[in-house]
């Protein structure tokens, strides 16, 4: 796919998202929650099947692939503490609910969000590095997306102040990208910087898709829907991409 349709499907589909909350004003917890448990498998059986063969394939030296494997996970528990979770559908509304500055913009989750998405836009246009990861990073701003608008809409109490933030990360990703490519265009044939930054964002993958898919409800029971959702994310991770 063109590298430019690439990038304006990732901000298209970041605001479409968006903005089903500011039309319905709220997205049924269930239906986001499959939602992520149908983006959790897919990005992971995506890490397994194509991403990790990939990186391993194209960096001759399989330590170094490793490492930036590991450091891209333990990058993204950095980035938890200051988005708090949001990367895997948590919104955290205390304050909402408690009545303490609930006017106040969440600026440190905001930033910890942003930062994560401009990392994840790195590979995208360095060839095969950036093509099967594509997918995986469409579908799993969805969730975010819509987590983000619910999130900054309770908080706020306004509509207008979530535009301009939802378009903001919806930059974030093609800034990253565009950045990436800006940088190292030595690269843009051989696309070895690609597979480097590949290696870091599957980290960041296999830290959320695990995230999402092994922490419980709130119940602790099994639920049949989503074990069903999980099957199919996966088996459209192998056949699709």
């Amino acid at each position: 796919m063109n590298d430019i349709l690439k990038i304006a499907l990732l901000f298209i589909t970041v605001i479409a998202a968006g903005g089903l909350v500011l039309v319905f004003k709220t997205i049924p917890q269930k239906a986001l929650k499959l939602l992520l448990s149908f983006s959790g498998a897919y990005i992971l059986a995506l890490c397994l099947f194509h991403l990790i063969p990939d990186v391993y394939f194209n960096i001759p030296d399989t330590h170094i692939a490793g490492w930036l494997i590991a450091g891209g996970f333990l990058l993204q528990i950095v980035l938890d503490f200051f988005s708090g979770g949001i990367e895997h559908g948590h919104i955290h509304t205390d304050q909402h609910h408690h009545g303490n500055h609930s006017h106040k913009f969440p600026t440190v989750m905001f930033a910890g969000l942003c930062v994560h998405g401009f990392i994840e836009g790195f590979p995208l246009m360095f060839g095969k590095a950036g093509d099967n990861l594509f997918a995986g990073i469409l579908l799993h701003n969805l969730p975010i997306s819509i987590a983000l608008v619910t999130m900054i809409f309770l908080v706020t109490h306004s509509k207008k102040s979530v535009i301009l933030p939802l378009i903001f990360f919806a930059a974030m990703t093609p800034l990253g990208a565009f950045a990436a490519y800006w940088f190292f265009p030595q690269n843009a044939t051989d696309t070895t910087f690609g597979f480097y930054a590949l290696a870091i964002v599957i980290g960041i993958f296999l830290h959320i898709s695990t995230t999402i898919l092994f922490e419980s409800d709130q119940t602790h029971r099994f639920n049949l829907m989503k074990l069903l959702i999980i099957v199919i994310g996966v088996f459209a991770a192998y056949f699709i991409s």
